[in-house]
């Protein structure tokens, strides 16, 4: 199986460095591929490893390392148009509509540019705050796309959102339940399966690319991977969808793990929540 994922140097360290650790150590890398489309902030357009990958430049750990930023569309360094053009356009007013969501473009582009590279096969695409727990069936993954052209992580049907934090002994449990708003309802975008070998699956993955490119995107209320996503699927109703989150009822998972909860959780787990906290933290995010 094909895995694909996208990050920067902070978002490795906080996370990155532990997705690629469990995928080596758990021995995935012996039938599986990971790659992952890397942004480096001080020398952008490098052709080489930057500093903080050099240690995993090693061809037999089946994880290839890609520069997002020098990847073409149409011609053109597309992240770079979409950070110049973008950024200016979308003024803050909420965590999913500011500025810093051409960030969120990174795995949009990573997904079109992952298909275009592998043309058939089915393909994941992986949250970078994720972590392999276990090893990967390749049958298993193909059976959740064996009929469609999609699996994914839907939560339009919730009605009601359970939260949750650690206790004083570690554990995790529920803090408190809401009734769902539009603000929870979104797919989750860390992992979502696509089978290239169907009909209209590329052009799913294009479209959901021009909402960005032909800048779409602006006339949405939130401007996320996760809120294009969902706009496309409405556009392409004929695709084939698998929703994982099907048979989770209405009522979500505490913290919203839908992950864990769905098939994929007996292989990965997903560290919702620990990227944005750090990076406020560091002052690295801003409205």
């Amino acid at each position: 199986m094909k895995f694909v994922t996208t990050f920067n140097e902070d978002i490795y360290h906080i996370c990155g460095k532990q997705l690629l650790e469990s995928f080596v150590d758990i021995n995935n890398n012996n039938d599986h591929e990971l790659y992952v489309f890397f942004e480096n902030t001080t020398d952008t357009h490098t052709e080489y490893y930057p500093d903080w990958l050099v240690s995993w430049a090693d061809n037999e750990n089946g994880i290839t390392f890609i520069n997002l930023m020098n990847c073409k569309y149409k011609g053109t360094n597309i992240v770079d148009c979409i950070d110049i053009f973008l950024s200016p356009q979308i003024q803050y007013t909420d965590e999913y509509a500011s500025p810093r969501s051409v960030k969120w473009f990174r795995p949009v582009a990573s997904i079109y540019f992952a298909s275009q590279y592998f043309q058939t096969g089915i393909f994941c695409s992986i949250d970078a705050d994720c972590k392999f727990i276990n090893t990967v069936n390749d049958s298993y993954i193909t059976e959740l796309v064996s009929d469609y052209n999609i699996a994914f992580l839907g939560r339009e049907n919730f009605k009601v959102i359970r939260h949750g934090g650690y206790d004083s002994a570690g554990n995790y449990i529920q803090t408190n339940q809401v009734p769902a708003t539009d603000k929870d309802t979104h797919t989750e975008t860390g992992f979502i399966v696509f089978n290239l070998d169907l009909n209209k699956t590329s052009i799913f993955i294009e479209k959901n690319l021009e909402y960005w490119t032909k800048h779409i995107i602006l006339k949405l209320k939130y401007q996320t991977d996760c809120h294009t996503f969902d706009a496309v699927r409405k556009e392409l109703p004929m695709l084939r969808y698998n929703n994982l989150c099907d048979s989770l009822g209405d009522i979500s998972p505490i913290g919203s793990r839908v992950i864990e909860a769905s098939a994929a959780g007996s292989f990965l787990i997903h560290n919702k929540g620990t990227i944005g906290p750090i990076l406020y933290s560091k002052n690295l995010l801003n409205k």
